[in-house]
């Protein structure tokens, strides 16, 4: 992408947005209640992740006394792709990624610029209170930290939020990043910049309703599994072998028990079971491989993470 910002920002603000129509006006409202707060040089960067209402005609309503614009992408292409987008195409010496629900509280973010300021190169926010996120999703997020972080070389922060900011530096290390599938949350830690943490409360969805759902949220951990660890093809490796040795053994005994003992081997149920549980784990096994050879067949096709149809500039 072609940078149009006029003149170097010291702050870019990005946010990705979709379907959000009800909320951009109270989201206008916040943005105001921080001016001056923030840094005179703030420029705001909206990624309209294919939204199908009216998203676009509400951005471009915005009154602000920042320039913004708005990226339109081609279609709905996902969270990740839209923050990537955002990050590509900011100027400023520090970058902030936020959502637009007013989850993400913007009175934080001077303390991010502080931070930064101080020599921290990564200001990474953590959720101390879920009360706003249902039962179900509370388990399965935690359920995917706890998995990844066995599982992979780099910890990713649990109850970590893509409400964080970067400064120049580590935003062109993350940049540099070749793959085609991104997981910014653990590509972000990967880099290994000096990064602090700072909790924060969310706030309450004012409007609408969240638009990650199950089924995106499965297909962002399998995301993260395939691109931060190899360790699961390695375990079921193992894995296999020791239940190879274990049939083998077994195998050594219906014959034992066939030529030199009684000719009858008992527990052909019990036999059924560990069959039918040795079955389970190799499709579970299979399955995990197949992940991993997508991802490899994604990466192979090359292609953008996304297409923008439009852009628009306030100024």
């Amino acid at each position: 992408m072609n940078k149009t910002t006029q003149q170097k920002a010291e702050l870019s603000l990005v946010f990705p947005i979709f379907n959000e129509e009800k909320i951009i006006p109270l989201l206008n409202k916040e943005i105001n209640k921080f001016v001056k707060k923030l840094p005179s040089k703030t420029e705001l960067i909206f990624v309209n992740d294919g939204s199908t209402d009216k998203t676009h005609d509400q951005l471009k309503k915005i009154k602000t006394k920042y320039p913004f614009k708005i990226i339109n992408f081609s279609r709905n292409f996902g969270h990740q792709a839209a923050l990537l987008a955002g990050l590509q195409e900011s100027s400023g010496e520090y970058v902030v990624t936020l959502d637009a629900d007013l989850q993400h509280p913007l009175n934080i973010i001077p303390e991010m610029l502080k931070l930064h300021k101080q020599g921290y190169d990564v200001v990474l926010t953590q959720r101390i209170d879920e009360k706003t996120i249902n039962k179900s999703k509370q388990f399965f997020t935690k359920l995917f930290y706890k998995f990844i972080n066995i599982l992979s070389d780099t910890k990713v922060l649990e109850n970590g939020s893509d409400f964080r900011s970067l400064n120049r530096k580590a935003l062109t290390a993350l940049l540099s990043l070749p793959e085609q599938r991104k997981f910014l949350r653990g590509m972000i830690q990967w880099i290994g910049y000096k990064t602090i943490i700072i909790p924060f409360q969310a706030k309450k969805r004012v409007e609408g309703v969240s638009k990650y759902s199950l089924s995106k949220m499965t297909n962002l951990a399998l995301h993260g599994l395939t691109s931060s660890s190899t360790k699961p093809l390695y375990l079921s490796g193992i894995f296999s072998i020791i239940l190879f040795i274990l049939a083998l053994i077994y195998a050594i005994y219906v014959l034992y028990v066939r030529f030199w003992g009684t000719g009858i081997v008992d527990g052909w149920a019990s036999v059924l079971f560990v069959v039918l549980i040795i079955g389970g784990f190799l499709s579970l096994f299979l399955g995990l491989i197949g992940a991993y050879i997508a991802a490899i067949y994604d990466e192979t096709k090359n292609r953008p993470g996304f297409f923008v149809s439009s852009t628009w500039n306030s100024k």
